[in-house]
């Protein structure tokens, strides 16, 4: 199964989005113009899910999948795909969305019409199990040719050939998501790829990356944190001449020593903190369309900075409004009952579905572009923090096919990154953020019935 392209419905508080505007979904070629939108690229040789709520029929859960995935499995292939329980597994998540109806939408460009045929096999399976559900499954085709509904035999309304994709692009869901800076990748993969920075920025971003590691590593060293030294090793020169130290100077000047390589660690983190947010600062001044311009320097610094537990934290603390005390604190590594606290509370916010509220766009986009830049800049074994937050992020804006991307990312870096291990278990399991479980659970929409971000509803 590849559980890959799964977004939660994108509702929130008006707060998070000041000029939060309603899109109405007044038909299916709406709908179908959405779809791309939604996924953030064209889907090829793919089934879609969609579940449509409420007396408004918002449209809710949007989730892909490979053709292949839907394919059944073969007696000489007890590895292979197990289509009936991809379908089963999509019909649940649908149900669990709310779902009053369900629309599937087979995107190939085989013939859909031939009966054996494995585009028409797949999306007979999924209807047929949604159909139990959901009486009243609608399937639609989009093909090159053009997009029409699946077993319509009027021409007059569903030529063989589909009426043009020229009307999904012309279409106003369409035209609003243009208006609002939105794009479409061509493919998955141009969706979800990050292009590597010059040559001449990742080797300055390298360096310095390295240089910034080695003075974390040199403070660490010297300190009494559970994380750093260990037993001297009498061996090495470093080790002969603290031994040396401690013999000439006593235990109390070790101890000042270490305490004092304890506040310089303190100051490499604030100083990692302060790196982070000037980026923050630049990104957050930056226009849709407009390039990210961040020092190599700055992104090599951040990168390795990242690799350190208590500054990753604390740029996590940073994605919410208000913790800017609690995030200094945490890189310092003065962490105390107020910290947990505040860190608790974070945490609340992203996965809590009685606490849980969407993330401030502005923050969090911010992030986002600071983070890709980090990611394409250093070297490939450093990226594993940065991919895992921008996981994080994805996740918590309810973009399941994006987060299970980067969480994919990570381990690839880091098999046993304990973050991206919790995260890939969620998306997985179809956990959504708590923001998105309480609108759930309520099925009244945002507070006060005001629309959130993108509130997308067919009329």
């Amino acid at each position: 199964m590849n559980p890959k392209d799964i977004t939660s419905k994108n509702l929130g508080r008006r707060s998070a989005a000041p000029t939060a505007t309603v899109v109405r979904v007044a038909g299916p070629e709406d709908l179908l113009a959405y779809i791309p939108y939604r996924l953030g690229f064209e889907p090829a040789e793919s089934v879609v899910a969609v579940s449509l709520t409420g007396p408004r029929q918002r449209v809710g859960l949007v989730a892909r999948v490979d053709l292949a995935d839907l394919r059944l499995r073969q007696p000489d292939d007890p590895d292979g795909p197990d289509g009936a329980a991809t379908a089963r597994w999509l019909t649940d998540h649908v149900v669990a969305d709310g779902a009053d109806r369900a629309v599937v939408v087979l995107y190939t460009a085989t013939d859909p019409t031939v009966p054996s045929g494995a585009a028409r096999r797949a999306v007979d399976l999924l209807r047929a199990r949604l159909e139990r559900r959901l009486p009243g499954t609608e399937a639609w085709l989009v093909a090159p040719t053009g997009f029409r509904a699946l077993d319509c035999a009027d021409p007059t309304c569903c030529p063989a050939e589909g009426r043009p994709l020229s009307v999904l692009k012309s279409s106003r869901v369409a035209a609003h998501m243009v208006l609002e800076g939105r794009t479409v990748a061509g493919t998955r993969e141009e969706r979800y790829a990050l292009r590597a920075a010059p040559e001449h920025a990742r080797t300055q971003a390298r360096r310095a990356a390295a240089r910034w590691t080695d003075t974390y590593r040199r403070l660490l060293n010297g300190t009494r944190f559970s994380d750093g030294g260990g037993p001297v090793d009498r061996t090495t020169p470093a080790g002969r001449a603290e031994q040396r130290q401690g013999a000439a100077f006593g235990p109390r000047a070790v101890e000042a020593h270490a305490l004092r390589a304890e506040r310089e660690l303190g100051d490499w983190g604030a100083e990692s903190l302060d790196l982070w947010r000037s980026a923050m600062r630049v990104a957050g001044d930056v226009r849709p369309g407009q390039p990210l311009t961040l020092s190599p320097v700055d992104l090599g610094k951040i990168g390795a900075a990242l690799a350190d537990i208590p500054v990753r934290d604390a740029v996590l603390l940073s994605l919410a409004p208000g913790t800017e005390e609690a995030a200094l604190r945490t890189a310092r590594r003065q962490t105390d009952g107020d910290t947990d606290t505040a860190t608790g509370a974070v945490m609340a916010r992203i996965v809590d579905p009685e606490q849980g509220v969407p993330p401030d766009e502005a923050i969090t986009r911010a992030a986002r572009h600071v983070l890709e830049a980090v990611v394409t800049h250093v070297p490939r074994n450093r990226r594993a923090p940065a991919y895992v937050l921008l996981a994080l992020i994805a996740w918590w804006r309810g973009d399941g096919g994006l987060a299970a991307e980067r969480v994919s990312d990570t381990l690839g870096v880091d098999p046993g990154y304990r973050l991206a291990l919790l995260l890939r278990g969620a998306i997985a399991g179809g956990v959504p953020p708590g923001w998105v479980r309480r609108e759930q659970g309520s099925r009244q929409g945002p507070l006060g019935g005001e629309p959130g971000p993108e509130e997308v509803a067919a009329v």
